[in-house]
């Protein structure tokens, strides 16, 4: 027999919790098959108003259950309640140990029900409805939030779900706070286990004359206990039964998963909950959004089952936070845990059928001074953890106590799941806030421009371009005339062609979609393509801007990044123009190294507005012409500057580099150009079926040509080789050119590239045997 636990009859049992600290209890009704010792242990707290607790292992609070098993328990205490609910109902359930059963049992439900939650948290810019006390808890206040008062005051019925009720002081507080606020009388009580003895049955049935109505209580298990002895845990040294040896564990690897896109954030309730998600009940929630919830957590569930990589896998929600991780869990397969951090201390003891044979402790990664703890897991039980928050941490040092004890338990990977990311301070560049992210570390103090020649001889004694930054001066007249006189002449065929690709990329991919441009020709177009999918199909895209770099691939922490925020979107990378393709070949290359490194699909497919090089299937033409925007820098690119990545300046978790020209803003263009464009969109409502009915192939003759260049003129470097009026055009600009090749001298496209030979002094030859309509060849400065 159990020393611990003693049988004395059927119905009567005493539990020796610790020392002489000792339990009676005497079942009187049992509302359920479940064994009473699959309902509950026995633990010590720590606190002086009540110094034992009943360990549920239905919740998942202190004893890591099967999620399944969570959500069957709330079921059958569901089942308690006979009769229909013919009202406008409302739940309540209790922070912080009963908010996921309470969730649970309320999805039970149909009709017009909602559900509201406590809390402690104090939540800034929002005044709680109601506030009442828990006396016998170790922290005391309860405070609900709604962001409707009716969804309290309009009740016909409120359902109260706790987790147990010994006293049952904490419901008659807040029925009592309610009836004498809102004159609500028709009470019902959930609870798993229900120990009130006939003073606080006696106090109920007050109540009851006063409300004049009765107060149905539904529990598992109904008796009634007795306490005898009691456990002095202020001189005890807490049991400490973990290995502390760090050395000879293995690195904690951290991985994130930003699951914020699959929420229907609506923007006036996220302008006063912008720290919390509705979702949780919190704030109240209606069964319908719960449904929707539930097969969007469905969703995710299915996501990170496949981004396990262990067989030992625990889920741990936080704290009030344990409704959504617990049901997500349950579609993450099989062998999965569920259980809490929690806020209450418990007395580690460990032996059988004691309540919290281990304790861990660690700071609070969301809310700076308070304590967490979480009991019950072994050395090596689990080898990842899935953290679901309901907030992205402000400061990343913040979990780092945490990690370090899960670490000393075993854990090899830990995963952060959360719903709402904190707000960045990413610029957008000189762009509408809405237009453009661009996610670049903000190096605007750095000097780093070199003058065009000095530049040019670093470039080809070996230096990387992306060392360096060419100095963006104010453009010239000419120049500014080149800009409005090419944007006059081809605003039209930049919009038919931005409506194109946007077709094509919503045909390709449908609507769960996220944009990223490569920086910085890139940016406009992105902008272009955003702005016409929202006008067309009237949805939002989410549009960023990261770098690629020749030689060194793409930013990826930027894609991580990404992908952590979006994990249900489809990438569409945009850029301006192919040249020869070096472009589509490094995002090739980096696409296939981050697809196995992080073990997501990426589609490098490269969506242009013209594909001059024939290097990619989804563009808006393949006509040489020019684009207007490249005709300037930084003024027609929301005054970025290229992209850098130097190691003095980039470590190894910042994104790649670029700076902010606001020197350059009274001659800014970027919104000009946009707006230019955006403005033709309404005759291109009704796109020819025939331009997006069939992608073509793609044939790189536009890289034969460059070979064919080089073996014509012995230029065996071919990064000196930019082939298609927008890469002649930028040659001219920024670079030392040696020749530009052209095509037919009476194509209206060239008159531009033709006066900036001029001007430059640069020599003009008539090469009619390649793919583009023009080339410009690069000065080799070698030996200089």
């Amino acid at each position: 027999m159990n020393k611990d636990i003693i049988n004395l009859t059927s119905n009567k049992y005493i539990y020796n919790i610790l020392e002489n600290l000792e339990i009676e209890i005497d079942v009187e009704k049992c509302h359920s098959e479940i064994p009473i010792k699959e309902l509950f242990q026995m633990a010590a707290r720590e606190n002086k108003m009540r110094s034992f607790l009943f360990v549920s292992k239905l919740l998942g609070k202190h004893i890591p259950i099967d999620p399944k098993d969570g959500i069957y328990a709330a079921m059958v205490l569901r089942e308690t309640y006979r009769d229909f609910l013919n009202k406008k109902t409302l739940f309540i359930g209790f922070c912080e140990t009963a908010t996921g059963l309470a969730q649970s049992v309320f999805r039970n439900f149909e009709g017009d029900v909602s559900y509201i939650h406590t809390t402690r948290e104090n939540i800034p810019d929002i005044e709680p409805v109601l506030e009442f006390h828990e006396e016998h808890s170790h922290a005391k206040n309860h405070k609900i939030y709604a962001l409707d008062e009716g969804i309290i005051k309009d009740a016909e019925k409120i359902i109260l779900v706790d987790d147990e009720i010994t006293t049952g002081k904490t419901i008659i507080n807040i029925i009592n706070q309610i009836n004498e606020r809102y004159g609500n009388t028709d009470f019902s009580v959930f609870t798993l286990l229900d120990w009130r003895d006939e003073n606080s049955i006696d106090t109920y049935k007050k109540l009851e004359l006063k409300l004049g109505k009765p107060i149905k209580v539904h529990s598992l298990l109904k008796g009634k206990v007795k306490l005898n002895g009691n456990f002095d845990f202020s001189n005890k040294t807490p049991l400490n039964n973990q290995n502390n040896d760090l050395q000879k564990k293995p690195y904690i690897k951290l991985r994130n998963f930003c699951m914020e896109d699959i929420l229907d954030r609506d923007k006036n309730e996220h302008l006063l909950i912008k720290n919390h998600i509705k979702e949780t009940g919190r704030f109240g929630i209606t069964i319908e959004e719960n449904k929707k919830l539930e097969k969007k957590l469905e969703k995710i569930g299915d996501f990170l089952k496949n981004k396990r990589k262990y067989d030992k896998t625990l889920v741990l929600g936080t704290k009030e936070f344990m409704y959504i991780p617990m049901f997500t869990a349950a579609y993450m397969g099989e062998n999965i845990k569920f259980q809490s951090t929690t806020i209450s201390p418990i007395h580690p003891f460990d032996k059988d059928e004691y309540g919290a044979k281990s304790k861990i402790q660690f700071e609070d990664p969301c809310e700076e001074g308070q304590i967490n703890y979480l009991y019950n897991i072994k050395n090596n039980e689990y080898e990842e953890v899935f953290i679901f928050l309901e907030r992205e941490i402000s400061n990343l040092k913040r979990i780092s106590s945490m990690l370090i004890e899960l670490q000393k338990l075993g854990i090899r990977e830990v995963n952060i799941v959360y719903f709402l990311e904190k707000e960045k301070s990413f610029s957008s560049g000189s762009y509408e806030d809405n237009d453009i992210i661009f996610l670049l570390k903000d190096l605007s103090l750095i000097e780093m421009e070199k003058e065009t020649t000095e530049r040019e001889k670093a470039i080809q004694a070996g230096i990387h371009y992306s060392e360096m930054l060419p100095v963006e001066y104010s453009p010239s007249e000419e120049y500014l005339k080149l800009f409005h006189r090419s944007l006059e002449e081809n605003k039209d065929k930049v919009a038919l062609a931005t409506a194109i690709v946007g077709e094509k990329i919503i045909k390709r991919n449908g609507k769960d979609i996220v944009l990223v441009s490569l920086a910085r020709a890139g940016s406009p177009i992105g902008i272009l393509i955003k702005k016409y999918i929202e006008e067309k199909f009237s949805y939002e895209v989410p549009h960023y801007s990261i770098s690629i770099i020749r030689g060194k691939g793409l930013d990826k922490n930027a894609m991580k990044y990404i992908l952590s925020r979006h994990p249900f979107k489809k990438i569409q990378f945009v850029d301006g123009w192919t040249g020869k393709g070096a472009i589509s070949i490094e995002l090739q290359k980096s696409c296939k190294e981050l697809s196995e490194e992080l073990n997501v699909e990426l589609d490098s497919t490269l969506a242009v507005l013209s594909d001059t090089g024939g290097c990619s299937s989804l563009y808006g033409t393949r006509e040489d012409f020019l684009i207007p925007s490249s005709c300037l820098n930084s003024t027609v690119s929301g005054l970025m500057s290229r992209t850098v990545h130097r190691k003095d300046l980039i470590g190894e978790d910042d994104f790649h580099g670029g700076k902010f020209y606001k020197e350059l803003l009274e001659e800014d263009l970027s919104r000009y150009f946009i707006e230019e464009i955006t403005s033709q969109f309404s005759k291109y409502k009704a796109i020819d079926p025939s331009f997006i009915s069939e992608e073509e192939s793609i044939h790189w003759h536009g890289m034969k040509s460059v070979k064919m260049i080089g073996e014509t003129y012995g230029i065996k470097d071919t990064n000196l080789i930019k082939p298609g009026i927008g890469e002649t055009t930028r040659v001219l600009l920024r670079r030392i050119p040696w020749k530009v090749l052209i095509k037919n001298p009476k194509n209206e496209n060239l008159k531009h590239i033709l006066l900036l030979a001029k001007e430059r002094d640069v020599e003009v030859e008539i090469f009619d045997d390649m793919y583009y309509e023009c080339c410009g060849i690069i000065k080799d400065l070698k030996g200089e």
